[in-house]
């Protein structure tokens, strides 16, 4: 065999490393002609240039030497000249058509030109010629292999095994043929038999390690990524399969580092060019990310992945007309991509366009749709006067205290209407379902019968919703009266402003609405403020943070008091105000019509409209943004100057 080669697919996805295919060298004569002689000899010592004049030379005085013809053609596929080669070599094998390696290295020719099928035609004359040929059973995998016909692969490569039992290369690419089969644990047994017979052998050290990760064992596949580099440090699809890994397991600064080693090696290699983007936008270093996606769409511009990552890398940023572009070519080149549907949705929403952002966000519903609501036809507003509407929530307890303000307008155009909630909501909505004709239900609950059904979040396309007509942007929820009373005189005296205080929601992936609570201390050191801790679950370095801070006797916190919703607001309906973060607590105080302080990240959610400071939802929110992605400092800061100047 004269070498192996090392391919990266273009997809992104990683990468195996086959064998090369085997070559038959020419039979050796009792009396070789002195020019051939040196030619062979010459080329057996990768003096190509002197191999090329030798066999050209012998050709001049004799056009029919089969063996010069043949290695001529041998040295021309090694030189990538792969046509010239399967001239060459046809020519030879015309004139000694019974000589098995000269149909082998035909093959071989063949399937470099991308005439696969040909190539296995001529792999099976060698042997039908051969049938104990090993390379031709081994070539035949490779090519069978290439065709995607890996069932058949696989039984070539155990041919070639039977004739061959300690042959390294036919077990790695047995390995690779399991390995597209799914047969991952099969796989690994191959490729650590390769490893046996070649100890550091890099390729099948990478091999092992993308079945691993193909059957979830990324912390062991990571090792064998490591070892081939150690084995072969610039071995680019293992640099590249190692970040890959990385980056999925979510080590997202360890994956930059491999990513970047890869294009070290290869710099215009689009799929590591695309990974250390995506990368960099999980760290929240989309001002960095996005040269990477740029140059990544550059490099491929049908890639529809790509578009959408710059697109979201984009909007995270605030650029949402610039991320609406994006995700248009996303959707050229795949119409059907939900996440840049549902992204673009959300770009158009921020804008305050309406008209098309409602109807794209239906693309939520792709991915979170209920089986057992589907079943149900869908209602798009419709008068329905003797029938029965079921409304469910969807998605957190923020979204639905938001948009539980369009119930009653679609009660409006039905005869029942059944609103299904999330259980820890129940008992603060029960007074107003009632107050609205509603029938409330708990999430998991049996639902009543119902004729059609509709989204929560879908309600406000349903009712033509124009950022104009946005209801209740006044209180239209308090807390109930036995939750009054259960909560009249826990907070103390009024000599002092009472706030009630939030800075960190549910944590979800590339969380923004989030701040540390050392960011908190320009709040923390305002005089004359009892701080009422408001959510409900706090880490235990939370709680210790809070019990040691100088100022601990003015923030009071309610540990396993606070049940439900129903608490939360008479706690709120107490308070001065509420300073909080993008989370539930925020939507609770602007419907309760408390005021709000709303601390928001550099991009935030489409609700929070860019560039104001007030709510289209809550008449009472004041809303005060990052100047720039993470800078939560800034505005804790200006809450607390407003804090002291009222």
């Amino acid at each position: 065999m004269l070498g192996e080669t090392r391919n990266l697919v273009k997809s992104g996805r990683l990468s195996r490393v086959w064998e090369n295919a085997a070559f038959a060298s020419p039979p050796t004569f009792p009396v070789m002609q002195p020019v051939f002689d040196r030619a062979f000899a010459a080329h057996r010592d990768g003096r190509l240039d002197d191999a090329e004049r030798g066999y050209r030379a012998t050709l001049d005085g004799n056009p029919t030497h089969v063996d010069a013809l043949h290695l001529l053609g041998v040295l021309r596929h090694q030189q990538g000249q792969h046509a010239e080669a399967a001239e060459l070599v046809r020519r030879a094998v015309n004139l000694r058509p019974q000589d098995a390696a000269l149909q082998l290295n035909l093959g071989n020719a063949l399937k470099a030109l991308g005439q696969i099928d040909e190539a296995i035609e001529q792999f099976r004359n060698a042997l039908t010629l051969a049938p104990s040929f090993p390379m031709a059973h081994y070539n035949l995998g490779n090519a069978y292999a290439a065709a995607g016909r890996h069932e058949d692969a696989a039984d070539a490569f155990r041919r070639s095994l039977r004739l061959q039992p300690e042959d390294a290369s036919s077990h790695n690419n047995l390995g690779n043929a399991l390995h597209a089969l799914g047969r991952h644990e099969e796989a690994i047994a191959s490729f650590r038999r390769t490893l046996e017979l070649r100890p550091g052998h890099a390729g099948a050290l990478n091999n092992m390690g993308m079945s691993l990760n193909a059957l979830g064992r990324a912390d062991e596949a990571i090792p064998c990524f490591k070892a081939a580099l150690a084995a072969e440090p610039r071995f680019v699809a293992a640099h590249f399969n190692l970040a890959n890994t990385f980056d999925a397991t979510g080590r997202h600064e360890q994956a930059v580092a491999s990513f970047e080693a890869t294009l070290a090696l290869q710099p215009n290699l689009p799929p590591a060019i695309f990974g250390i983007g995506n990368a960099l936008a999980a760290l929240g270093r989309h001002a960095q990310a996005i040269p990477y996606l740029e140059r990544s769409v550059g490099l491929d511009p049908q890639f529809a992945l790509a578009w959408l990552s710059l697109g979201t890398a984009h909007q995270a940023l605030g650029a949402h007309a610039t991320a609406v572009r994006a995700f248009d070519q996303a959707l050229r080149l795949q119409p059907d991509l939900a996440a840049a549907h549902m992204n673009r949705a959300l770009a158009w929403l921020a804008l305050g366009d309406f008209a098309r952002g409602l109807p794209e966000y239906e693309w939520r519903l792709q991915t979170v749709a209920e089986p057992a609501i589907e079943t149900l036809p869908r209602w798009h507003g419709e008068q329905i006067a003797q029938r029965t509407l079921l409304v469910h929530a969807e998605q957190g307890f923020g979204d639905t205290l938001q948009f539980v303000r369009f119930v009653p307008l679609a009660a409006q155009r039905a005869a029942r209407v059944v609103l299904e909630v999330q259980p820890p909501l129940l008992p603060l909505l029960e007074p107003v379902a009632k107050a609205w004709r509603v029938t409330l239900v708990a999430r998991g609950a049996p639902r009543p019968a119902a004729d059609l059904q509709c989204p929560l979040l879908s309600l406000p396309l349903a009712l033509g919703t124009t950022p104009a007509t946005i209801p209740g942007r006044t209180s239209y929820l308090s807390a109930p009266p036995a939750w009054r009373r259960k909560w009249r005189g826990s907070l103390g005296g009024q000599a002092r402003r009472k706030i009630g205080l939030a800075w960190s929601g549910r944590i979800q992936q590339n969380e923004t609405r989030s701040m540390p609570l050392a960011a908190l201390e320009p709040l923390l050191a305002l005089e004359g403020i009892d701080w009422i801790v408001l959510q409900p679950d706090l880490r235990d370095d939370e709680r210790a943070a809070l019990d040691a801070h100088p100022r601990a006797r003015w923030i009071h916190r309610f540990d396993g008091r606070i049940n439900d919703f129903a608490d939360t607001a008479a706690i709120v309906e107490r308070l001065d105000a509420v300073v909080s973060i993008d989370t539930s607590i925020a939507h609770l105080a602007g419907a309760l019509g408390k005021p709000l302080w709303l601390m928001l990240p550099f991009a935030p959610d489409w609700r929070w409209c860019p560039d104001d400071t007030r709510s289209a939802w809550y008449a009472s929110a004041r809303l005060l943004r990052q100047p720039r992605p993470g800078a939560w400092r800034e505005v804790v800061e200006a809450v607390a100057q407003e804090l002291r100047a009222g």
